[in-house]
């Protein structure tokens, strides 16, 4: 039997060895292989961690408390006490050390970062982002213990706490740990070959700091960003970062140092728009080697980028680089809100020219957009050109023919009282095409032409009081609302339970209306309402008379394209902040201020919005508990952003000053869609 390898050298180790060499190593090696520039090194193989725990823990009681680490409302802190009580003392094997220190003086390295290279981590699945221990500026007399402290955090709070969130069994982890010729930058960054939030195939996202990569992958600075087109070879967006410190290691120094940067200095471009085309084209080349979107970590040193890392974008969703909405007319984003499907679905017949044209005017709003979000509400788009064209018809109507105006909006004054009644007197319908009828016509009056209206004599600052007090009473007393609730919801959930479905309650929110004209057909309910318990929201489309129907396990991406936003907006208010967004989603809950990096003595509820100074990965064991994240620093990019991405936690980086504006206890509303945060209620001192 052939004697394990303690080390190998970097450019031995390829793809297929991540086994014996860890996610970190094999990618490294498989960089080597294909010709890119990456710093020279050394790996020790996961047989000298092996080697290392046995020796340390003879009884394998180590084993034991690492099973109990996946196991439901398991307590990852007191795990990892008794871990490292048991082996914290252990040294590195006398053989070990010794091909260590022999490969070292081989390859003439002077001072190393050291990195650890987990069998788990970097995988299509789990990044195991920033959760396992990197050294920088190691020297030879150091090194030996560095690489001991790496196969430590194997078993840290930080790196349990994420096993635990993403299901893993804690005695899967087995770390390598990566040597390597240390690369003084003065330019670092990250660089994704999809972008990692809208996810749109096209589009990559380099960030960079001054200094030392480590400064943005662990959030303490917020970036430079550029957003690149490749087939354009473009640069579509880019924003400035507000750098104010940057990680340096000067000659002579023992160990990197923050420096203070003045506002000019941290202003001042970190690469050109020509260097940034160059990586995104070179993160092009990296993509096409592995034929899958990557994350990328570089360095620019001596007027030339060396890749330190490269992993699979692990957060992409299934069928992120699938044609799934039709953009060939421009969508105009309205409103959201808690619409079932079937109500939504109705909702796209109001304004159709069938429906709208005699009356309102409306003769091309005939594509409708409906896109659930992981807080149930549905986000409403209409056709761009059709919208514009409504509001100058309203204007219109009120210009030249006012009476005709007037006369629809006391239409809708009746149909709100009608509808009262048929409420409190439960009148059924004689069959579907009445409903419709009857919900296309309350919706019209009661709802789209006051709503309209306006936004359309606000917009054009038209004083027209009879007109305005019509609508805004509509707009106050709105019955339609109860009439879904009251008349439509159990109508198609009647019909649901007569067709034999499972769950005739759950009908409204997995049929649209014409399906339900088709006719029901369970089997496909069936299908939406495990995909509805898993998760799933809905994604509904009609053109014309084309309606197509999805249930998608995440669609968060999908209204990021949809509202253009990669790039934080003005900030509206006092009480609201603006920053990039890590995760998108809509969340409300309490704030918890978080003002070190460290987790010790800080516990986050459940819904709590984490708010802190930066998402730094040793605070995993709170994040896994809060409903969303907020930062001060930080960008898409730094480890803790991946994080939330993998446990689907809204969050916005970067906002400069969260933990200045917001107080502990307040009542905090978190859209990250529209990359904004928003106080809705301060706490009682």
């Amino acid at each position: 039997m052939e004697a394990p390898r303690y080390v190998l050298a970097l450019d031995s180790v390829r793809g297929s060895d991540q086994a014996a060499v860890g996610g970190k190593a094999a990618s490294l090696g498989e960089l080597i292989s294909t010709g890119f520039r990456v710093p020279k090194g050394f790996v020790v193989t996961k047989a000298a961690f092996d080697l290392f725990l046995k020796r340390a823990d003879p009884e394998q009681r180590v084993r034991e408390l690492l099973a109990a680490v996946a196991k439901e409302g398991a307590k990852v802190q007191p795990i990892s006490e008794a871990i490292l009580e048991q082996i914290v003392g252990a040294e590195v094997p006398t053989e070990v050390a010794g091909e260590v220190e022999s490969l070292y003086r081989s390859m003439d390295l002077a001072a190393v970062a050291v990195r650890s290279s987990a069998n788990c981590e970097d995988g299509t699945e789990n990044a195991w982002a920033g959760q396992l221990e990197t050294y920088l500026n190691v020297s030879a007399d150091e090194l030996l213990e560095r690489v001991r402290q790496c196969w430590l955090s194997a078993f840290s709070r930080r790196t349990l706490a994420y096993a635990a969130a993403h299901g893993f069994d804690g005695t899967v982890i087995g770390v390598a740990v990566v040597v390597q010729e240390m690369v003084p930058s003065t330019v670092s960054g990250i660089g994704f070959s999809v972008h990692p939030v809208t996810q749109e195939p096209d589009l990559c996202l380099v960030e960079a700091c001054f200094g030392l990569g480590e400064a943005i992958v662990s959030g303490e600075v917020s970036p430079d960003v550029f957003v690149v087109s490749k087939s354009r070879g473009e640069i579509l967006e880019s924003l400035p970062g507000r750098q104010t410190k940057a990680l340096r290691l000067e000659p002579g120094e023992s160990a990197p140092a923050w420096q203070d940067l003045d506002e000019e200095a941290g202003a001042a471009p970190k690469l050109s728009k020509d260097q940034a085309l160059e990586y995104a084209r070179l993160l092009g080349r990296v993509e096409a080697h592995y034929g899958r979107p990557m994350d990328t970590e570089w360095a620019h040193y001596g007027g030339r980028f060396h890749l330190l890392q490269a992993r699979p974008i692990t957060t992409l969703a299934p069928g992120y680089n699938e044609e799934l909405i039709d953009r060939s007319v421009p969508w105009a984003y309205l409103v959201k809100r808690p619409f079932s499907l079937v109500e939504y679905s109705i909702i796209g017949h109001w304004t159709d020219p069938e429906h709208a044209a005699a009356d309102l005017g409306f003769l091309h709003l005939n594509r409708v957009l409906g896109i659930q979000d992981d807080a149930n509400l549905t986000h409403m788009f209409l056709s761009g050109p059709g919208h514009a064209e409504a509001h100058n018809h309203l204007l219109d109507l009120q210009q030249h023919d006012r009476d005709g105006l007037l006369l629809m909006l006391r239409k809708g004054r009746r149909l709100f009282e009608e509808g009262g009644r048929r409420i409190e007197q439960r009148a059924g319908f004689a069959g579907l095409e009445e409903v419709f009828e009857y919900f296309c016509e309350v919706g019209k009056f009661t709802v789209v032409l006051p709503a309209w209206l306006l936004i359309a004599l606000e917009s054009a600052g038209i004083e027209d009081a009879e007109a305005r007090d019509l609508a805004e009473d509509l707009r106050a007393h709105s019955v339609y609302p109860r009439l879904v609730h009251d008349l439509l919801h159990p109508f198609v959930a009647e019909h649901a339970r007569r067709a034999g479905f499972s769950a005739p309650e759950e009908a409204p929110h997995l049929v649209s209306w014409d399906e339900l004209r088709r006719g029901i057909e369970v089997a496909t309910l069936e299908e939406r309402l495990a995909a509805k318990r898993a998760g799933h929201h809905f994604v509904y489309q009609q053109i014309d008379d084309e309606v197509k129907v999805r249930f998608l396990p995440e669609t968060g991406y999908l209204l990021m394209r949809l509202v253009g936003s990669r790039l934080p907006p003005a900030r509206a208010d006092a009480d609201c902040l603006t920053g990039q967004t890590a995760w998108p989603g809509t969340h409300q809950g309490r704030a918890r201020l978080v003002l070190s990096s460290n987790p010790e003595g800080y516990t986050v509820a459940d819904g709590e919005v984490l708010v802190s100074v930066q998402s730094n990965p040793n605070l995993m064991p709170l994040l896994r508990h809060a409903g969303a994240i907020v930062t001060d620093e930080g960008g898409v990019a730094c480890h803790a952003s991946i994080v939330a991405r993998e446990l689907k936690v809204p969050a916005v980086t970067g906002t400069g000053w969260a933990t200045r504006l917001i107080r502990e206890g307040d009542l905090v509303e978190v859209d990250a869609t529209a990359q904004t945060v928003r106080i809705l209620e301060r706490a009682q001192k």
